[in-house]
């Protein structure tokens, strides 16, 4: 008699953890876009492990990719928007999307940004926003990955309200801001120069990797 009691007591044991487990109705495979190289798995792994619900991530970074568990009924938008938090995007099976779209115009004015047009020299002391990580980016309307980066950097400052960025125009490499960021080094565009909340300088990028302006961004909140 014990022994049948106690094979009944597992069997229930079974069957209360089989229904406590959590339905998986998929595993989802999808498009990460703005994946640059292999350093931007782990922050694409971060943005979607700190989805609720969301298990056993995975990045391929060769096929832009990531894969997850997800619960029955798991609404996708909270992927894409972790991801857009993290200067990301998602494109599902089914959808045409390939660059990161660009946020509407309201939000975008709600963001602490600041342009300049290269006239003039920047002066970093008083373009420093206080308390904030500053973000000097030297940019041109006719360069193609500054406006891919300011998208960017605008998806990421929405969930990083302690990010500014002050953006100085070099127009044809002609200009009083063209000449600054030549003498700070400046070979090629984007290229940025990341200060911390005090107006210190930590890092400069150029070429707009994500990864590198992530550890960069990420020094400076140190």
């Amino acid at each position: 008699m014990a022994n049948r009691s106690c094979s009944r007591m597992k069997r229930s044991f079974v069957l209360l953890a089989f229904l406590a487990a959590p339905a998986f109705a998929d595993t989802l495979t999808f498009k990460v876009i703005g994946i640059d190289c292999a350093s931007c798995a782990p922050p694409v792994r971060r943005a979607l492990g700190s989805v609720a619900g969301v298990t056993n991530v995975k990045v391929d970074t060769q096929a832009k990719t990531a894969t997850v568990d997800v619960p029955a009924g798991f609404d996708k938008a909270k992927l894409r928007e972790a991801l857009s938090n993290a200067g990301f995007d998602a494109s599902f099976p089914g959808e045409k999307r390939a660059d990161i779209e660009a946020l509407p115009a309201e939000v975008v004015k709600s963001l602490d940004i600041v342009r300049y047009d290269g006239k003039s020299a920047l002066d970093f002391d008083k373009i420093h926003a206080p308390g904030k990580i500053t973000i000097v980016d030297y940019y041109a309307d006719w360069c193609g990955p500054c406006n891919v980066l300011e998208s960017r950097l605008e998806h990421y400052m929405v969930a990083h309200p302690t990010l500014a960025i002050r953006r100085a125009d070099i127009g044809k490499w002609n200009n009083a801001a063209a000449a600054q960021a030549t003498h700070l080094g400046a070979e090629a565009l984007p290229y940025i120069r990341v200060y911390d909340a005090h107006g210190k300088f930590v890092a400069s990028v150029t070429g707009g990797m994500w990864d590198e302006v992530l550890a960069a961004i990420e020094k400076a909140a140190r």
